[in-house]
Order: C-alpha cells, then structure tokens, then sequence
C-alpha cells in the first residue's frame, strides 16, 4: 500500500500506514494559492508577501516601490458607468490581512490599512486607517522614507 498526496503545500506519502510529510518545492505559494497577474511586475517593485496565501490583486491595480501585503487581501476593479477603475497604491504601504480595497482609490505613501479595512475612499499619505468602511484612525510621525 503506497500513496503520494498533494496537500497544504506538501507531498504526503502513505507508505504500509506510515505517513511522511515533506514540503513540496513545486508548490509556488505566490502563484499557486493567489491571483496576482502582475506578480513579476509587483517583485520588481520590491513588493513584500510575507503570508501569501488567498491574496487576489487586479491587474489593473497600479503600485509604488516597498510595499508589504498580508494573506487574503483583495485589491480590485469597481466598475461606474461601465467603466472599471482599480486603486493606485503609494510607495512603503502596509496593508494587513483581510483587507479589500477596490475601485479608483488612491492610498497615499506610508500609508497602513488595518486587518480585515474596506477601502472605498482616498487615504491620505502617513495614515493610518482601518474599520468597514475604512476611517483615518491616525497619522504616523516618523513613516518610512524611501
């Protein structure tokens, strides 16, 4: 009795009732666990996935340089009018796991989205914001520099 699984990013082997686990390196998380058509582009940017995992960004969405994006963010198109508008997201901008943010938002430089934020306004640079919808909750005093 011998079995080879894929899961969870691992090859599982089930071998006369043992089971020997060991990491897949054919699994790319990036491209195989998200939906992110311009992924070269975003890495040339030096864009950050520290979890990539469920991470579903538009290809339309434009980005500036260092920015770090957590597990299960969606950043996509609103359509008004029959026309499709995606965000543009300022250099060094955290946006933290579970966010969304759609349509023509601009999210200004040093910016932080909260964990689980919607988006559907500008965000000033140096702010930090979060809820559903999202509200400036702050402004930082020393943001990252590039």
């Amino acid at each position: 009795m011998f079995e080879i699984l894929k899961e969870d990013g691992r090859i599982k082997i089930k071998f006369f009732g043992l089971k020997i686990t060991f990491k897949n390196p054919l699994i790319n998380q990036q491209e195989d666990c998200c939906c992110i058509e311009n992924l070269k582009e975003l890495k040339k940017l030096k864009t950050q996935f520290p979890h990539p995992v469920g991470i579903v960004i538009s290809k339309d969405a434009k980005f500036g340089k260092n920015c770090i994006i957590f597990q299960n963010v969606t950043i996509g198109i609103r359509t008004s009018d029959n026309i499709a508008k995606a965000p543009v997201i300022g250099n060094n901008v955290k946006i933290y796991a579970g966010a969304i943010i759609v349509g023509d938002v601009h999210i200004g430089d040093n910016s932080v989205i909260g964990a689980g934020s919607v988006v559907l306004d500008d965000i000033p640079a140096n702010a930090v914001c979060a809820g559903n919808p999202a509200r400036i909750i702050k402004y930082q005093n020393n943001p990252v520099t590039s």
